[in-house]
C-alpha cells in the first residue's frame, strides 16, 4: 500500500488486528454503464501480529463503498443495521456481528480474495484460530471491535470517498 494515501483502518479492540482499505482509483475514465463508470479499484490488507499480509486488489462501486460506511455508522451508534455489506463483484467479504455479552463489541469477519465473486466451499478447512491463509491467495482474520473503531472506519471511509463521487451515466449523441 502507498504511504501517505488516504485509507480506512478497522482496528481491533486489542489493537493486534486490521483491516486497511486504500481506495486508489475509477478503473474507468469513461465507460457506457453505471457500473463500470462507478467501479473504484481498491487495495485491501489484513494485518495481524506476525502476519503483516498482503495486499489484495479489487474493486467495489462507489456507492458500496458509501453502503458499508453508512452501515458501519448505524452499528456504531447503536442503531438497528438496515443493511449487511454484500459487494457485487468483488473480493472484499465482511461479517459483523454484535457481542452477546458487550453491546459496545462486535465480532468482526473479513476475507479477502484475489477474485472475485464467492469464495469456494474449502475456504472454511484453512482458518486456523483466528487467521485463515488459503494457498489459492485468499486471506482471512476475525477480530473483535469496538463501537467507536466502526465509527473511525465509516468516518475515514466516507472522507476519503468525497475524492470519488458517484458518477452519472451522460447521453452520448
Amino acid at each position: 500500500m502507498q504511504r501517505g494515501a488516504p485509507m480506512a483502518t478497522l482496528i481491533s479492540a486489542d489493537l493486534r488486528g486490521r483491516l486497511v482499505i486504500q481506495p486508489r482509483c475509477y478503473q474507468f475514465s469513461h465507460a457506457d454503464n453505471l457500473y463500470d463508470l462507478n467501479w473504484v479499484l481498491v487495495m485491501a490488507r489484513l494485518v495481524s501480529p506476525g502476519a503483516p499480509g498482503r495486499v489484495v486488489k479489487t474493486r467495489l462501486a462507489t456507492w458500496e463503498l458509501l453502503g458499508m460506511a453508512a452501515h458501519l455508522e448505524q452499528l456504531a451508534t447503536g442503531q438497528r443495521a438496515l443493511w449487511q455489506p454484500r459487494f457485487f463483484d468483488s473480493g472484499l467479504h465482511l461479517w459483523l456481528r454484535r457481542a452477546n455479552d458487550r453491546a459496545d463489541l462486535f465480532h468482526v469477519t473479513v476475507l479477502l480474495s484475489p477474485i472475485t465473486g464467492p469464495p469456494p466451499h474449502d475456504v472454511l478447512e484453512f482458518w486456523r484460530g483466528d487467521r485463515m491463509t488459503h494457498p489459492d491467495g485468499f486471506e482471512g482474520l476475525r477480530f473483535m471491535c469496538r463501537r467507536s473503531a466502526l465509527a473511525v472506519f465509516a468516518e475515514e471511509l466516507r472522507i476519503i470517498m468525497s475524492a470519488y463521487p458517484t458518477r452519472p451515466l451522460r447521453q452520448v449523441g
